[in-house]
This record gives structure tokens, sequence and C-alpha cells, in this order.
């Protein structure tokens, strides 16, 4: 049977980052939109503004569209295609509630947290009707369980470009202790701020570079012993996570974050918050994940690798042979599996135990 992907590169995404790298590394084809979807442009916007769906959050009229070419085609071209929407959170609202699909599949992936995705969009029917849910992390598994049979659910972690994001002898790490946020998306600002704060109030010699879009430069700017960056190229990121001693990175609520595998494949540690699917990536010795909200604790981890450039390193190493077990290879076959065993159906659970555990692959084991 074969897979159609159906995504879009993010725009503030480097271009070596983002979950569409994985259309690189599985036995698909990109989705290419049709006559079916050029003649949905003669549908009113009148209609279209008539449907629930079309006001639901992330969800546009671009994306109404294509949905309608795809249930037109799966009724009229019983082809046996799975169509694989990348993210099921922007894209899918209409799919997975046609019923004359005939052999044709619906599948989506989820990235965001169930805390997240229970308010998203109210009517939860878009995820009840899919042939096949892959998510980032085991811990979006039970409140998926409740919309889905357990065996139609595929956890598939996010992976990284670990050739691209590696380290470099020739970029050492700053001769101060160093410590980069990148992003807006889920992160505790709070947090990030009160803990810099109280580490200049401390005396402790860490500094702070600051990844960050335009529109919340002003919300950093004024804190001590910090930079704040914005716009920058893909190159200057790539140097900023080898030259950094840890990447810093509390978060609200997470499942994969494309920054932390990023930072960790070049070889650079993380201090981030214990919240959701985050420890599933970052391992024991990766570098320290503390209680949300916990400020003192933050500081102290930082107090830890400002202290030690032996610790520095070790929590170095240990992060890119973590990142290694996420390189987009291994996800691609992962993926390929999960394809397989959703075109005979759902993965077949043999034992009521094994309902705990993904279908396709626990998260990769931690590096020793």
């Amino acid at each position: 049977m074969p897979v159609r992907l159906i995504y879009n590169h993010i725009e503030h995404h480097a271009a070596h980052s983002g979950y569409d790298q994985l259309a690189k590394y599985v036995d698909a084809k990109p989705y290419v939109d049709g006559p079916l979807y050029r003649l949905t442009g003669k549908i009113k916007h009148e209609r279209l503004d008539s449907t629930k769906a079309y006001h639901t959050p992330w969800y546009s009229g671009w994306a109404m569209r294509r949905e309608i070419a795809i249930c037109a085609r799966a009724a009229m071209f019983p082809a046996h295609l799975l169509f694989h929407w990348f993210y099921a959170e922007n894209d899918v609202r209409i799919c997975s509630q046609w019923r004359w699909r005939w052999n044709n599949k619906f599948v989506a992936s989820f990235h965001q947290p169930p805390e997240f995705l229970d308010g998203h969009v109210e009517d939860k029917t878009y995820i009840r009707g899919l042939d096949g849910i892959i998510v980032m992390a085991e811990s979006q598994i039970p409140y998926m369980s409740q919309f889905v049979p357990r065996e139609k659910i595929f956890c598939v972690p996010h992976g990284v470009a670990v050739e691209h994001w590696k380290p470099d002898a020739a970029v050492p790490r700053r001769p101060e202790p160093t410590f980069l946020f990148v992003g807006v998306w889920l992160r505790d600002i709070e947090m990030a701020k009160a803990t810099i704060r109280k580490c200049a109030a401390a005396g402790l010699p860490a500094k702070f570079r600051i990844v960050t879009f335009p529109d919340r430069v002003a919300e950093f700017e004024p804190l001590p012993n910090t930079t704040v960056m914005t716009k920058i190229p893909d190159a200057q990121l790539l140097e900023e996570y080898r030259s950094a001693h840890a990447l810093f990175l509390p978060l609200s609520m997470s499942t994969a974050n494309n920054a932390m595998l990023e930072a960790m494949s070049c070889g650079t540690g993380v201090i981030s918050t214990r919240t959701g699917g985050t420890p599933e990536y970052v391992s024991e010795g990766c570098g320290e994940l503390v209680p949300p909200g916990d400020i003192d604790a933050a500081v102290a981890a930082i107090r830890r690798i400002c202290d030690s450039r032996e610790y520095t390193a070790r929590i170095g190493e240990a992060a890119r042979a973590r990142a290694l077990d996420f390189a987009w290879e291994k996800m691609g076959e992962l993926q390929n599996r999960a394809y397989r065993d959703i075109f005979r159906g759902g993965r077949k659970l043999a034992t009521a135990g094994e309902r705990e555990r993904p279908e396709v692959s626990s998260a990769p084991s931690p590096a020793r």
C-alpha cells in the first residue's frame, strides 16, 4: 500500500530542523495537490465558513480544501493509499470523519502534549476516526487511548539530523560558562527569567544567550548577564549549540523538543524540567531535569556546570550518544514498521501487559 505524506516545512525552523525531515527516511512520497484540489478552489468561501471545522484553531482554508480533495479521491479511487498528515493539530479535521474511504487509510502525527491538546479542539471526533495515530512520547498514549483502540497508537519518537547537528572540535565552548535558551513555544519563560536573575544575585559567572522571536525580545532584554538574538542564520544557530556549556530550557509542558535534540546532538548537555515526554529524551547523564517551577534546583544545576568543565564535557558526551538513538534514519525505520502495522489494521497486542508499551518501540534505551 503506497504512502502519501502531507506536510509543510514550518517557517521558523532551520533548514535541518523540524518533523518534515522524516519524509527523507520513510518509504513514502509527498502528497501532490492535483485536479481535485484545484476544483475545490471553486467552493465559495461562505460554504467553507459554514463548516464547524473551518473555525477550529490552527486550521486554514487551504488545509480544508486539501482534505476535501483527499476525501473525494478516497471515495472515487479505492487505491489502497495511506495518507499520513505530519501535523494533525494543523491539518486534520474532515478526512478522519469521512466514511467512504474504502481501502484508503488516514494516519496523523500528534505533537502537542495532552494538557494543551485537550482544549485545542473541543470536538475530538477528528481523532476518533483515524486509522492510526503517531505520538512523539509514551506520555501521550494514555490520553489518546480515550479516543482510539490502543493497537492503533504508535510511539515513534521525534528525530534529529545527527550528521548536521554535531560537535566540531574547531568550535570550542565559550570562555565563560554559557547557557543557551532557544524558542518560545511551551517554554516556561517566567521560570527562565527568575532563574537568570537568581544566578546573577548569587554571583554566578553564568552568561545566558537567548534565541527568540522578534516580538519576544523585549521580555528578555532587561535580564542581567543576558544576550538576546533573533532571526539568526542557521550557521550561527549551529555554532551557538556547539559553543554553549548547556542548553537551559525550562518547559511548561512537552512531548518532544527540536532545540533539545539539536543541542544534545551537538554534544551539549541539557538543563530542563521533568515534564511530559522530556525524560524520554533526556536520559540520566545527559544533563539535569528539575521539578517544574523549581528555580532553586535550576540554579543549583547551573552552578554545577559553572564549577566544573569536566562535568560539562561529561554530560555533553552523554548527550551526543543519546541523540544518536534518535537519528532520523532510525526513526524512519520505526515509522515504516508502523505503516506496515496500520495496513493490517493495527498491531496485534499479545498480552494485556503489552498494552502499556508503545506499539512500535519503547523510547530508545539510555546511552551507557
